[in-house]
């Protein structure tokens, strides 16, 4: 199975590469990760947070530049869908944060259809409660994941030390001067 994990990666934390290292060691073949812009505060560029993703990305991990597939740097499905036709992915990993989202999304049914959505535990979100709420036709759709990650770019953004942060990113983010 191939995988997107979209996210703001702002920046990338020891928490991301976590769970990407889990998931890899039980569930899938390979993870794209893909930096999209948000509406989020003290949002640094996309080549920034490219360039700290290509610092601590592992094997079987590749970083996509949203710009190749979308004009603005938003993420939605038809971004996705020529994301999948190049890159053949079958699956899409979010927080749950996101999951409480997804029903806003341009053709989100279609996304329920069509791909495995790998929900990551996250802020005390009762995953399954929400799945049954919002999603019950599409049960069958999600994986969600039975371990939680500490952290996250929020705590990040407001630390800067290496409790969240790999030391390569930490030295990226002073020598770039990102985030005061």
């Amino acid at each position: 199975m191939k995988s997107l994990y979209v996210g703001s990666f702002n920046p990338v934390t020891k928490a991301h590469i976590n769970i990407c290292k889990y998931l890899l060691e039980k569930y899938i073949n390979y993870i794209y990760l893909i930096p999209v812009n948000s509406n989020k505060t003290n949002l640094v560029s996309i080549d920034k947070r490219i360039e700290m993703l290509n610092l601590v990305k592992k094997s079987k991990m590749e970083v996509l530049n949203i710009y190749d597939y979308s004009k603005d740097g938003l993420f939605n499905y038809y971004v996705l869908e020529k994301i999948r036709k190049i890159k053949k992915i079958d699956s899409i990993i979010i927080g749950a944060d996101l999951l409480l989202r997804l029903k806003t999304f341009v053709e989100y049914q279609e996304i329920l259809k069509n791909y495995t959505i790998i929900v990551i535990p996250r802020n005390d979100i009762d995953v399954f409660k929400v799945i049954d709420s919002y999603y019950q036709e599409y049960k069958s759709s999600f994986l969600v994941i039975d371990k939680s990650f500490l952290g996250s770019s929020t705590l990040a953004r407001s630390t800067l030390d290496t409790s969240y942060l790999e030391l390569k990113v930490l030295d990226y983010i002073k020598e770039n001067n990102l985030y005061n």
